[in-house]
Formats: structure tokens, C-alpha cells, sequence
């Protein structure tokens, strides 16, 4: 009765210190991160100190975030909007993209994977375009949309779609064969076969694919914007063109630094997003 006691007070520490470590890795993962972030800030500070350098050419980081506050003023208007309306114009446009490019390529991916045929005749055109810079299409993208929302909205299409396409391809064909054989045998039609047997078992590469489009779609967002939208007064990239057509580079910065806070806001929902899917 002892021996049995000792061994589950052992089997409790050892759960208690298992439950500790883990923990611990969890809150180094996001304070290692956190703190280097904090080293290159300090050092972008100590470098603009120590050099005594013009605003106009390298703001500190205080100017910058005093730069941020300033602009999300509501009475702080740059070209048609102040900085939350720029930001959400170019949300607007990432979104419109990439949701296009999960529409189309998913299915189309899904149906490459199933069908020899619809591969064979796809998979050529597909492998030579995909290595087209996004940004080469927006000549092509102002000659068929005009220097529009559609114009932008598409060039980010160009950059989302390929690792969209290529995963869902990739997924479907890895499926376990049984699983597909299992769904005809009970009376499955192709379409029930594709969407409801290997779009289910091919998510985790789905999503893995939908993270690396989220990157390359909000990496093309200011080219986009700036060379697929002339004209255009919105959009964070409109804000990085201003501070480079007045010299400014504080409007440039301050603009790349939200910039990159959103699209880290977007990648840490994909990653977390493929956490779930990759523990089903």
C-alpha cells in the first residue's frame, strides 16, 4: 500500500513538472521573440543618437510612434483619410485577393489532385506563370481593370494563389487511397468524393498553403497599391509614396512599421489556425 502511495506521489511530480516545463517553453517561445524585437529597436535608437541623424532621412523609433498617434488622429487626414481608414482600405484589398485566390485556387487544386487529365493539361501553364513576379502583372492588371480597386485586388491574386493551388494539389494527392475506395464503395458521387472525403483529409496542407499565401499576398500589398492603383489616395501604400515624393521618410516608416504589425497579426491567426487543423 506504501509502495503504491510513493509511486503515484512520484507519478504526480512527475506530471507537475512535466506541466511546468511545458510552460516554460511556452512563455520562452513568446518573451525570446519580444525580447529581440526589443534589441534592434534599441540599437535603431542608439544609432540615430549617436550619428545625430536627420528626421528626414532615419526617425527614432519615438518620432515614429509619435508619428503613428498623430496620423490615427481623426482630424490628421492624409490624402483621403487618416491612418485607421488607409489601413482598413488595405485590409480591403488584401482581403479581396486572397479570398479569390482561396476560392479559385482550392477547388482547382482539389480537382488537379483527382483528375490526370485536368492535371496534365494544367500543371505546364501553371508551372511557367508561378514564377512571374506578382508585381509584373499589374501593367496587364491596369490594361484590363483600370487603375482601380480591381486592378490592386488582383495582383495580390497573383502573389496568394500559387502556394494555395500547389497545397490543395499536394493534399489531395496524398490522401489515403483506402479512404477514397471506402466513399465509392458506399455510393459516393465524384463531387460528395472530392469535397466531403479528401478536402477534409487534405486541410492540414490546405492551410499550411493558405498561410504562405496570406505572406506573399500582404508582401505584394504596396506594390499593388503604388504601382497597380496610380492615382489612388488610400491605402498604407499611398502613405509609404508620400513620404517618398516629400522626403519624409518618417511617413514611409511609420506606414512599414504598420505594415508589418499587421501582417504579423495575420500570420500568428494562420498559424494558430493550422495548429488546430494539424492536431486533427
Amino acid at each position: 500500500m506504501h509502495s503504491t502511495g510513493a509511486t503515484t506521489g512520484s507519478e504526480r511530480k512527475a506530471g507537475g513538472d512535466d506541466m511546468s516545463s511545458r510552460a516554460l517553453a511556452v512563455s520562452s517561445a513568446k518573451v525570446v521573440p519580444l525580447a529581440w524585437l526589443c534589441a534592434w529597436v534599441g540599437i535603431w535608437w542608439a544609432v540615430v543618437a549617436s550619428a545625430n541623424v536627420s528626421p528626414d532621412f532615419l526617425p527614432s523609433p519615438w518620432q515614429v510612434a509619435q508619428k503613428i498617434v498623430w496620423l490615427a488622429q481623426s482630424g490628421n487626414r492624409i490624402g483621403e483619410g487618416t491612418l485607421w481608414e488607409h489601413a482598413a482600405w488595405s485590409v480591403l484589398r488584401f482581403l479581396s485577393g486572397f479570398v479569390l485566390a482561396l476560392v479559385v485556387g482550392v477547388p482547382l487544386g482539389l480537382v488537379m489532385g483527382r483528375s490526370r487529365l485536368v492535371g496534365d493539361l494544367l500543371d505546364p501553364l501553371f508551372n511557367t506563370l508561378r514564377n512571374v513576379p506578382p508585381i509584373a502583372w499589374a501593367p496587364f492588371a491596369l490594361l484590363w481593370f483600370g487603375a482601380s480597386f480591381g486592378s490592386q485586388a488582383f495582383v495580390i491574386f497573383t502573389a496568394a494563389f500559387p502556394p494555395i493551388l500547389m497545397n490543395s494539389h499536394r493534399g489531395v494527392r496524398l490522401v489515403d487511397d483506402g479512404l477514397i475506395k471506402a466513399a465509392r464503395m458506399l455510393g459516393a458521387k465524384p463531387r460528395a468524393v472530392l469535397f466531403r472525403v479528401a478536402l477534409p483529409a487534405a486541410l492540414p496542407l490546405v492551410v499550411a498553403g493558405a498561410r504562405i499565401g496570406v505572406a506573399n499576398g500582404w508582401l505584394a500589398l504596396v506594390g499593388a497599391e503604388i504601382v497597380a492603383g496610380p492615382g489612388a489616395l488610400t491605402g498604407l501604400g499611398f502613405l509609404v509614396l508620400v513620404g517618398q515624393q516629400n522626403l519624409q521618410a518618417i511617413f514611409s516608416i511609420s506606414a512599414m512599421v504598420v505594415i508589418g504589425l499587421l501582417g504579423a497579426a495575420f500570420d500568428n491567426a494562420m498559424v494558430r489556425l493550422e495548429r488546430t487543423f494539424s492536431k486533427r
